[in-house]
Order: structure tokens, then C-alpha cells, then sequence
């Protein structure tokens, strides 16, 4: 279980990001760290913990040291953190890290253009992962929250750095897992969700990681390729807003609407009581309740 997990307080063992990331990555085991994405972007202070390869037969451990955040990170590398201090969620909001799942991994290369909705295919991508391995009702309120049961249990963010000789891109994803932090506000406790350890399904954050990364990882190369018409049905069903009257704070506008679901940009698709229906590419997104029973919107089927 994951409170008894000791000095492996990760499940190292049971750490199965796929092959692309056991092949070309490195996977740093951080005990404490301003932010996970900070570190694999070169950014911060150094972090203590262990630099972790794979040998082809499983995850060797160096010794625990003070980890230099890499200039150039390899393309298949994960960090993992016990504690982060400085933990970004949406619109520059604090995430509260201590324990959970608090794990970034590299996207590399960076996808160029730049694909429309990666944000929300990454924290679809998530949620699909998590509802499988765990069997419990997880959901995805757009753009990259994860819900359970109407609260937050965790969220996803992309990092970019234009940086010289190439791009940089970074996922981060936090998930509160057994219990929640010991500094999270009273109001903020209140709309959190925790992920209760399951021994009959997973035991550890390591194997809850490595499903998110596999799911991640086995669907990228389709997305890029053919963006939302394979995911559409997926995300209709895990949506936390559809069928929601739901008020949109973007770029100092307000706009109420009810939530239809997303366009093939990963816009969210909002109708309007006159009939039509707006689209917002980003934006804080508030549930005031259930809406009336609204038509499918134009184009979707």
C-alpha cells in the first residue's frame, strides 16, 4: 500500500511507463521539489532524490543525491516528486503537492504545428487510464481537471519554453491519491476528491503512474494524426459539464451558457439561451446547474 511503501515510497518495481520511456528516459524519484515540470525544463533549485535507469530488466536506483534540474532532459524522462513547494495548476493557481501522484514527463519532440486540444486529449488521455485501472467513475472537467464524485482530484498542465536549439514541452499532472495535503485550505478541501488505495486493482503510485503514461504514450501518435474524430465518443461519455449550465470566466468576459461538449479544436462549446452557440479555446469554468435538454450542436452528428 502506498502509505507503507518506506524509503520506496514511489513502488519503483512496479513502474511500467511503456517501452518508449524504459528505452530513452530517465526517471528522477524526487523527495522534495519546487515543481516536477520546473525540473525536467531545467528550471529551480537542485532537488534531492535518486536518478533511475532502466537496465532491461527493471528500474536501477542511484544513490540519492542532489539532482541538478537537466539542460536538456532526455525525450522519454519522468519526474516524480514526494513534495513540491511550488506546484502550478490553471491560470497561475498554487497546486497544493504533498504525497499523491505528482509526476511530469516529456514531449518530445514537440509537435509542430502545434495540435489543437493537446491539453485536453492529455487530460482525457488520464482519466481513461485512471477509470480503467481503478474502476471508479472518474471524469474529465474541462479544459484538464479530473474529477471523482463531483470534486477535483487532480489536474494536468503544459509547460512550452521556446529554447535554444529547440522547443521544450512538458506535461504535469497531479493527483491526490490516499489522503489529501496536510496545507490544503479549508475551502479547497472542500471540492477535493482523493483516490482511495485499492489493493485489489493497484497498490502503488508507481503503477497508477505508469497507466496514465502507457494510455498517454499508445494514443499520441493516432491524435496527431487524426486529432478528435477517434476520441469524441470517449470524451462525450467522462465529461463533467455535459448537460451543464455552466459560467465561463475568459479574459475578463462572462459568459453563461450550457456546456455541449467540445469542438475539433478542444474548444468548449457553450449555447446560449437565444439558440446560438460560442466557442472558448480557454477559460475558468464555474457549474451553476443542470440545463434543460438541449439539441446536439451544429456538426456534431
Amino acid at each position: 500500500m502506498i502509505s507503507r511503501l518506506g524509503r520506496d515510497w514511489f513502488g519503483l518495481t512496479s513502474f511500467d511507463p511503456g517501452p518508449e520511456r524504459t528505452a530513452d528516459g530517465f526517471l528522477y524519484v524526487l523527495e522534495d521539489v519546487g515543481s516536477t515540470s520546473d525540473f525536467l525544463l531545467g528550471r529551480g533549485a537542485p532537488a534531492t532524490g535518486r536518478l533511475c535507469r532502466w537496465d532491461g530488466w527493471g528500474w536501477q536506483a542511484g544513490q540519492r543525491q542532489l539532482l541538478q534540474p537537466p539542460l536538456d532532459a532526455r525525450p522519454g524522462s519522468v519526474a516524480v516528486a514526494r513534495r513540491q513547494s511550488a506546484g502550478r495548476g490553471r491560470l497561475g493557481r498554487r497546486w497544493h503537492g504533498q504525497g499523491g501522484l505528482l509526476m511530469s514527463w516529456n514531449i518530445d519532440p514537440v509537435p509542430s504545428p502545434p495540435v489543437a486540444g493537446l491539453a485536453v486529449w492529455t487530460g482525457l488521455t488520464a482519466v481513461l487510464a485512471l477509470e480503467e485501472l481503478t474502476g471508479l467513475p472518474v471524469r474529465l472537467k474541462w479544459p484538464n481537471d479530473v474529477f471523482l464524485g463531483g470534486r477535483k482530484l487532480g489536474g494536468i498542465l503544459l509547460d512550452f519554453m521556446v529554447l535554444t536549439p529547440r522547443p521544450r514541452l512538458v506535461a504535469g499532472l497531479g493527483l491526490n491519491v490516499g489522503r489529501l495535503p496536510a496545507d490544503l485550505p479549508p475551502d479547497v478541501r472542500a471540492r477535493a476528491a482523493v483516490l482511495p488505495p485499492d489493493p485489489a486493482r493497484w497498490r502503488t503510485l508507481g503503477e497508477l503512474a505508469g497507466a496514465v503514461l502507457r494510455r498517454w504514450q499508445d494514443g499520441l501518435e493516432r491524435f496527431l494524426d487524426v486529432g478528435w474524430d477517434e476520441y469524441r465518443c470517449d470524451f462525450d461519455r467522462v465529461d463533467a459539464l455535459a448537460g451543464r449550465r455552466v459560467e465561463l470566466v475568459s479574459g475578463g468576459e462572462r459568459r453563461e451558457g450550457l456546456a455541449i461538449g467540445i469542438d475539433d479544436t478542444g474548444a468548449l462549446l457553450l449555447r446560449h439561451g437565444d439558440g446560438r452557440v460560442s466557442t472558448a479555446l480557454a477559460g475558468d469554468v464555474h457549474v451553476l446547474g443542470v440545463g434543460p435538454a438541449s439539441p446536439p450542436a451544429p456538426g456534431r452528428g
